[in-house]
């Protein structure tokens, strides 16, 4: 792919524009859903293609091809910097300067492809029959899915760049249902690797009829003021709106609580986070970021402290800041743009058992809803729908559900006393390694 970058470089840089890139992406993905033990379905595909960037003065113009043939990209640039004639002028666009060195990541096992179709159709009945043996009240699983990609990526630029990376992920989830007295409550699992082998269908099939049961006979609960023990799936999507408001756009439009607070407390001092583009286990891990600038480790916020924000070159310049390695592109198809990679939240020496041990009454959140459409990024005023369990004497007691959990976000952050040590990879809503937390006091209204 990395000949054909520099092919649909060349091309661009033939139409007389005066810097030019060019993305070759292959991609690979296959995908295995089962229901009562058969395939409910099984789809592969494979795609390539070729985004070519051009910038023509301050302006900037992108075209893009699955086609590879040298008519297809030739076209392709001239569209490029067609488009570039005609778009509105920006002093901040170009392409980031050369860098000197990049990191060096193992991203790609090759036994993902190594494995047989059989065994992995195999591990995902296995999360079903699993969630559906472990508790009577289990009724039925939603479905259980196996998902794989893999991917190449190449990119070339004017100012010298010319790299390639090949990686490849896969994960499983499902989500169970347990019925009771004709009530019925959903769990939800994953396991996550880059390859079969380091998937974990057994714990993923039992947690989540686990979660599913736990809230079998949930109710309202009294409205009141209390501690709040977050799980870390609840956590993690906590932070991923945390993450979205420290970039240099999110700041730079006004649309972040945290503009204006860099080196200023915002968070307990027990709380730090990073975005971690190079980690060994992150899903969103990669030498370079949609730009071919080296991803590293950014920190955010540390023992409380705001760090800083997170850029790629457009919104760096506007701020006279290099770039963090953030920009974003998930497909040859779309052009970079700001955003997190793997958000990590420091853990702490707390399991959650300590946790909830240390708490006399409380609420333990598994479940939210709402999250992003219930939180004002601007004022950080937070209120969501959530289900969980109460807790008394430091022991988990009724399940609790339909309850509003709120607050402000950055008096949250403030309040946040405890961190566990059960940091894990949640996939959803981002790639983030998150751990329980302790929040010394929300408002939980019930009836």
């Amino acid at each position: 792919m990395l000949d054909i970058a520099r092919k649909a470089l060349e091309l661009a840089v033939a139409t007389g524009v005066e810097q030019a890139e060019a993305l070759a992406m292959r991609t690979r993905s296959t995908r295995i859903r089962v229901y009562q033990q058969e395939v409910e379905e099984l789809a592969s595909s494979t795609g390539s293609g070729v985004g070519i960037r051009v910038f023509r003065g301050d302006s900037v113009g992108f075209s893009y091809t699955s086609d590879l043939s040298g008519d297809a990209l030739a076209a392709a640039a001239r569209e490029a910097a067609d488009n570039a004639e005609v778009t509105a002028g920006d002093q901040f666009m170009g392409l980031p300067e050369p860098a000197a060195g990049f990191p060096e990541l193992d991203l790609y096992s090759e036994k993902l492809q190594q494995v047989p179709l059989a065994e992995k159709i195999e591990l995902t009945r296995e999360i079903e029959r699993t969630a559906l043996e472990r508790d009577s009240r289990i009724s039925q699983v939603d479905s259980a899915t196996y998902a794989e990609g893999e991917g190449l990526v190449a990119m070339a630029n004017s100012k010298g760049f010319s790299r390639q990376y090949e990686e490849n992920t896969c994960y499983a989830f499902l989500q169970a249902i347990a019925l009771q007295d004709g009530q019925m409550q959903t769990g939800m699992s994953f396991t996550t690797g880059r390859e079969p082998g380091q998937l974990e269908p057994a714990a993923c099939g039992r947690e989540a009829a686990d979660r599913a049961v736990a809230l079998l006979g949930g109710s309202q609960c009294e409205s009141m003021t209390c501690p709040v023990v977050m799980d870390p799936f609840v956590s993690a999507s906590l932070i991923g709106v945390i993450g979205s408001a420290l970039t240099g756009e999110a700041v730079q439009k006004q649309r972040s609580m945290f503009a204006g607070l860099e080196g200023q407390k915002v968070a307990a001092g027990i709380f730090s986070i990073t975005d971690d583009g190079i980690h060994p286990d992150g899903m969103a891990s990669a030498p370079f970021d949609g730009e071919g600038v080296p991803m590293g480790v950014t920190e955010l916020i540390k023992d409380g402290i705001l760090q800083g924000l997170l850029y790629d070159t457009y919104t760096g310049k506007k701020d006279g800041k290099p770039s963090t390695g953030n920009g974003i592109r998930g497909s040859y198809r779309s052009q970079p743009h700001v955003g997190a990679t793997n958000l990590r939240l420091a853990g702490g020496t707390a399991s959650l058992d300590q946790i909830i041990a240390g708490v006399d009454s409380g609420f333990y959140v598994m479940e939210v809803s709402g999250i992003h459409s219930g939180t004002n990024p601007v004022s950080g005023d937070f209120s969501v729908g959530a289900s969980g369990r109460l807790i008394r004497g430091g022991q988990l007691a009724e399940p609790v559900r339909e309850v509003t959990i709120a607050g402000n976000l950055m008096a949250i952050l403030k309040n946040i006393t405890v961190i566990g040590n059960d940091n894990r990879w949640v996939p959803f809503g981002g790639s983030i390694h998150a751990p329980s937390l302790l929040i010394g006091e929300m408002t939980v209204s019930g009836k």
